[in-house]
């Protein structure tokens, strides 16, 4: 069939469906930027199927009327409005039916045991439609560190690619049920494959869909369901005299990763993130804050701040945005706790350092909950061998510089562990809820000095994987990559880096750098030819599309696929690595077997890759980089669908994204450009009647700074994605 989705973004369950479907269907992807694009998105590319999987704006009457269109609604059936996820982890439990008396009832340790979501059609009132079908799972709203974005990302993600798939079946079913063959052949004659299928809006689902869950074939579990608003962050605002810890993790983790909770805690309103309940029996950094009031920060770790509660325990924030004021230009970035809050003043980096509360320096999993970042699991699978499980479970997999350093800190200890009795031999990258992104584009964007900001992370994630390509291997340790959660850019880099890469069937991969206007480096000019050869690995650079772990086996990329996840999946890669550390045989010969990897040729890849990536963060060709993170970090609606999504606007060849013509990469053509604007700049602020000469020595005004900054910084006049939870607020 000929699917459109229409997404507000695509985002990480719109790629898994599309990898889901792909592989079957012709799926095209239009932004829903505006109803006259949805209307001539579906013009353009005359569906069989229109599928929402992330829609936050109405479908046109126009569209639905005409084409069978799908909405994948993160809720199950009876559920309604913009914000289901946030009201479950909120603490809903479906025995208020209004919304304001919830908000003041939502102290009950009794949560909903079942979630799920709907798959429906699309009608003039929302979340409403007629239901193809739903599937529901299991949760626990109190779960450390589940987040609404994690829960999205997992659960939600799963039951909606089960659902999904469902709904299409049954529509063709139901659609080939009413469909006529050809005049004089039968159905076994070949009457359905000699026309088009015609699936009709008109046509309806059988009503145990709504009743019963794909998988199970049993009603919902989770209690009853309700029509709720939107829950705006201030909703989402704590009362840290009445309210326990569990309750304040619960507002927190419900906003997270968007918008965030509103919170007056620290004493200007700031959007708070993180929500981690902190459980030390003696209670949060004991004896260093006793009788602290609930609300006072008492410990920090790790760019984190813990404040205390009135039950005696911690929250941890690990993060903070300021919110958008009338004035500015677009929204703030996303930053670590400490550093906003000493930016604002609220702490000092006396206060930071005589709060600091460390962990244990054997690098063990705490055995009561907190924030921890990193931590290693070692194992033993046979006399005098073991295994290495790092973790780091990094805010969104971004991996700033501190926290590269940090990470490095974790390996030169596993390098110290290990001794001639009883030697690591295996060094297990497992990642956390992402395995990695990359560099931290929240915390650069924040910096005085991006560019200078991104120098420091870029070289600081090339020292980690460098331990990968060096370190262990000189050591004779072996490295496997446990792709457990998403992974993007270099943190797919530093994935094929190891020796090994094990990833989860769920994940999605995106290796390109392109689409935030990065070369790249991680080493991954030696990684991604030696694993998948110099052709294919130049075409999943500039593709800048996801690969499911399946299509990444088939090219190299990854070398074995486990199905399952959370602790099933863990289970699955740790037999996988006792197989390899008791016989001392990866299976086959990896690629860092027959890539030479020399100090002098791990040098020259270096050099060259941090080569363009100083063009990237200095050259005129920086503000391809430059505004593209501005863009991502604060949220910018984006102008109009790449085309490498939208397959049904490519009318002919010559018809590329920006990123596919080659003076994408051309620092003159940026150059030349520059010029431009800087002539035309001169113009109008000196108040010339006539154009400036092309012949104009620029020379002397070329390098300076201010007028370079000003000309290549981005600018934030264009809409805020999400505006209903982004609104401005008075000054």
């Amino acid at each position: 069939m000929k699917i459109l989705f229409l997404c507000t973004a695509h985002n990480s369950l719109s790629q898994r469906l599309y990898l889901a479907l792909s592989t079957f269907h012709h799926v095209t992807i239009e932004y829903a930027l505006s109803e006259d694009v949805m209307i001539s998105a579906t013009k353009l590319a005359n569906p069989d199927l229109i599928i929402c999987p992330f829609l936050t704006a109405r479908v046109p009457k126009e569209v639905y009327e005409n084409y069978m269109t799908l909405i994948i609604h993160p809720g199950p059936p009876g559920d309604a409005g913009p914000s289901s996820l946030d009201w479950v982890l909120l603490g809903d439990n479906g025995t208020v039916d209004n919304a304001g008396e919830l908000l003041n009832t939502l102290s009950s340790d009794v949560c909903r045991t079942h979630w799920g979501i709907t798959v429906l059609q699309a009608i003039e009132q929302f979340d409403a439609g007629p239901v193809w079908a739903f599937e529901q799972f299991s949760i626990n709203i109190d779960q450390q560190t589940l987040s609404k974005s994690e829960l999205y990302r997992g659960a939600v993600s799963r039951a909606a690619i089960s659902a999904t798939l469902a709904a299409v079946r049954r529509i063709q079913d139901i659609a080939f049920s009413t469909q006529k063959p050809l005049t004089g052949q039968s159905e076994v004659e070949g009457g359905w494959s000699a026309i088009e299928l015609q699936i009709s809006p008109d046509i309806r689902p059988h009503p145990e869909y709504k009743t019963l869950s794909v998988a199970t074939q049993e009603p919902f579990q989770g209690g009853p369901t309700f029509h709720r608003p939107l829950l705006k962050a201030a909703q989402r605002e704590f009362n840290v005299a009445k309210h326990t810890a569990q309750q304040i993790s619960r507002r927190i983790r419900c906003g997270d990763s968007q918008p965030g909770s509103l919170s007056k805690v620290f004493g200007p309103d700031l959007y708070v993130y993180g929500g981690i309940v902190e459980d030390c029996p003696e209670g949060p950094n004991p004896g260093a804050c006793p009788g602290a009031f609930p609300g006072t920060v008492v410990a920090t770790r790790n760019s984190a701040v813990c404040i205390a509660t009135c039950d005696g325990r911690g929250v941890w924030i690990t993060h903070v945005r300021r919110p958008k004021k009338a004035k500015d230009a677009a929204l703030w970035p996303k930053v670590p706790a400490v550093s906003g809050l000493v930016a604002l003043g609220v702490l000092t980096a006396s206060h930071v350092q005589d709060l600091q509360w460390d962990l244990p320096n054997n690098w063990a999993k705490s055995p009561f909950q907190t924030f921890q970042e990193v931590w290693i699991d070692f194992v033993s699978y046979a006399p005098s061998k073991q295994a290495a499980y790092l973790y780091f479970d990094f805010y969104n997999g971004a991996m700033a510089t501190d926290q590269c350093s940090y990470l490095i800190q974790a390996m030169d200890y596993i390098i110290a562990s290990s001794t001639s009795d009883n030697p690591v031999c295996a060094v297990v990258l497992m990642g956390g809820q992402y395995f990695s992104n990359g560099i931290a584009l929240n915390v650069i964007e924040a910096s005085s000095s991006p560019a200078t900001e991104s120098w420091l992370n870029i070289n600081r994630i090339d020292d980690v994987v460098h331990y990968l390509l060096h370190e262990f291997r000189s050591r004779n340790i072996v490295t496997i990559a446990g792709v457990r959660g998403n992974a993007a850019a270099g943190g797919v880099a530093l994935a094929a880096a190891c020796d090994i890469v094990v990833a989860g069937s769920d994940v999605v991969l995106n290796p390109a750098y392109r689409g935030i206007g990065l070369y790249g480096s991680e080493y991954h000019s030696l990684s991604y030819s030696g694993r998948c050869g110099p052709q294919k690995a130049y075409q999943i650079l500039r593709s800048m599309t996801p690969l499911s772990p399946f299509q990444a086996r088939s090219i190299g990329l990854v070398d074995h696929v486990f199905p399952g996840n959370g602790s099933l999946l863990d289970k699955r890669i740790r037999n996988h690595v006792a197989v390899i550390v008791r016989s001392g045989k990866l299976g086959r010969i990896p690629w860092t077997a027959k890539q030479e990897l020399s100090p002098a040729v791990l040098a020259q890849a270096r050099a060259k890759e941090l080569s363009e990536m100083a063009q990237d963060f200095y050259s005129p060709r920086s503000v391809r980089y430059h505004s593209r993170r501005f863009n991502f970090v604060r949220k910018v609606k984006p102008k109009q669908t790449p085309l490498r999504f939208a397959t049904h606007r490519r009318f002919g060849a010559d018809h590329l994204d920006e990123e596919e013509h080659n003076d994408f990469d051309d620092v003159e053509h940026y150059q030349r450009q520059f010029e431009l604007q800087l002539q035309h700049h001169f113009h109008i602020t000196s108040g010339a009647t006539t154009p400036l000469s092309s012949t104009r020595d620029a020379s002397s005004i070329r390098d300076t700074s201010s007028t370079r900054d000003d000309l290549h910084s981005p600018r934030g006049n264009g809409e805020t994605m999400f505006s209903c939870y982004y609104a401005p607020v008075k000054a």
